[in-house]
């Protein structure tokens, strides 16, 4: 699937964004790669470049915050991340400490054109931080085979 949101949802229902002259053309292809009731475990491909694009698509297109991003879990206010009672219950926190979870959101393979005089494309590969699996662990999350391939960019947590 692609995103790119001329809309937003607001306590369940579509909204049409309002477009800026700032406002920048975003669009991030996704797939769900495992997912329970209440998050799930995303594979994120950035078509375009834009700051933050990733954060704000999963808040604001899909209305699924990324785990641990505090600025952009609210559409208003930047507060800590209010989290269902079942997501804290699996975490083991209470919601006074979800502030203290940090960003789950993950860049596992990034691929470098080839340039100059690098003849191939390079191809950077990093193992997901232990707080990161251990998050997927507790909410029943599966991370597919550690193979990465040439479209698997980044794998954010989005947590409802």
């Amino acid at each position: 699937m692609t995103l790119s949101p001329s809309y937003r949802m607001d306590n369940g229902e579509m909204v049409r964004v309002r477009t800026s002259r700032k406002a920048r053309v975003a669009v991030t292809q996704y797939q769900v790669l495992s997912s329970t009731v209440s998050s799930a475990l995303l594979e994120l491909q950035p078509v375009t470049g834009v700051k933050h694009q990733l954060r704000v698509h999963l808040s604001f297109g899909l209305d699924c915050p990324i785990l641990g991003d505090h600025k952009y879990s609210d559409w208003s206010r930047l507060a800590p991340q209010k989290l269902s009672v079942g997501t804290l219950r699996k975490l083991g926190l209470p919601q006074s400490k979800a502030r203290h979870i940090p960003l789950h959101l993950h860049a596992r393979q990034l691929i470098l054109p080839a340039l100059g005089s690098r003849k191939e494309e390079l191809s950077l590969v990093c193992r997901l931080p232990r707080y990161f699996a251990h998050s997927l662990s507790r909410l029943g999350l599966k991370l597919p085979s550690q193979e990465p391939n040439r479209d698997d960019k980044a794998g954010p947590l989005g947590a409802q």
